[in-house]
């Protein structure tokens, strides 16, 4: 189920709690909203339902009737000072070494809707006041006229707020409920980008994570092909939490369990750092690796001041390519000494394929 729970920002995180035994088996964790309460799955199959179309707004990836394929750009100088004066023109898109037309152009100006989305599972337990400062800081730097939606997610995804304007939120109050069992990571990741998938416009998901994911649904290849086909930066904040691993497997008594719980653990330990940084890297996000939770407060500065200076780029592919085919992006500007961060691929979806470019 999900429960949205409308809460301020400043003082949402008080509630946690220790997120329960490491080895519960969820498979299929409800996302909690207010207002109503429905399974992820039967959200899925109403949305299929309820939409009755396969085009989906300006701010996509992808406007399937059309083939518009928007990406998010950062330009920096040598310095790594960012570039926020530049026009359309300055631009120059490259799909699989051929320039396109710049059919769309947002300046940095404009506001952006970013997902913010904390880990507040039991591995989380010994840290969490160092997460709320951080977190606390994060909403303090965004511009009033930007929006943000806040998930929190443990065995369960939980909906603290859906995307509004930063200044209502800094004046409401969040509360989370009870945490619950297990790490939904992966389904928490696909869940954020269904969602962001609805909105237009500039946007980021900012993700603050040990990496580790327990009992998810989805799996990690389903996010990781999920963000092929989004428009959305991904900026990935990992924190550790190994050293703290052996007191929490000291909870479970019996030792063939915490074995078993030890071995499934470490391999996700093993696969997180390339995760989070896949994440980032393949949306033209960062990743950004906190070994101390002091770390994350000065992260989470340098997103929201690059979020800030964020362009939106859109073009309609000349060339036709097959379903799910990965097609290359570069972009650059007319000016020397400056680099462009962006995504540098996109998977092709079979409505692209069928309209084929212009």
């Amino acid at each position: 189920m999900i429960v949205r729970v409308p809460a301020a920002f400043l003082t949402f995180l008080v509630s946690l709690i220790w997120a329960g035994p490491l080895c519960a088996q969820q498979r299929t964790p409800p996302v909690l909203r207010s207002g109503g309460t429905y399974s992820s799955n039967q959200a899925d199959s109403q949305k299929d339902k309820d939409s009755g179309s396969t085009d989906v707004d300006e701010g996509s990836v992808v406007r399937v009737s059309t083939s518009l394929i928007t990406v998010p750009a950062v330009v920096m100088d040598r310095n790594g000072r960012y570039i926020a004066n530049l026009r359309k023109e300055d631009f120059h898109i490259y799909e699989d070494g051929v320039e396109q037309n710049v059919a769309y152009f947002a300046s940095v100006e404009r506001p952006f809707t970013v997902a913010l989305m904390l880990d507040v599972s039991g591995s989380t337990q010994s840290q969490l006041s160092q997460i709320r400062e951080a977190a606390n800081t994060f909403v303090s730097r965004l511009r009033a006229n930007d929006r943000m939606m806040a998930i929190s997610f443990d065995g369960q995804i939980h909906v603290l707020t859906e995307a509004e304007d930063v200044s209502a939120i800094r004046r409401s109050k969040l509360h989370i409920p009870a945490v619950t069992d297990g790490t939904v990571l992966y389904d928490a990741v696909d869940f954020a980008l269904k969602q962001m998938a609805q909105i237009p416009g500039r946007k980021a998901i900012v993700l603050m994570t040990d990496g580790v994911d327990q009992n998810s649904a989805a799996t990690l290849k389903k996010t990781m092909d999920g963000i092929a086909e989004q428009d959305v930066l991904v900026y990935t904040v990992q924190y550790n939490t190994l050293p703290q691993l052996p007191q929490r497997l000291s909870a479970i008594k019996n030792e063939k369990a915490r074995r078993k719980v030890q071995e499934r653990l470490m391999k996700g330990y093993a696969v997180s750092e390339p995760y989070l940084r896949g994440l980032a890297e393949k949306t033209g996000g960062r990743f950004y690796r906190a070994d101390d939770l002091s770390d994350v407060g000065p992260a989470f500065e340098a997103i929201t001041s690059e979020l800030g200076v964020q362009y939106s780029l859109g073009y309609y592919p000349k060339q036709k390519s097959g379903a799910g085919a990965e097609r290359g992006i570069k972009v650059r500007v007319r000016y020397p000494n400056l680099v462009v961060r962006a995504r540098d691929s996109y998977t092709t979806s079979s409505a692209i394929a069928r309209s084929g470019g212009n």
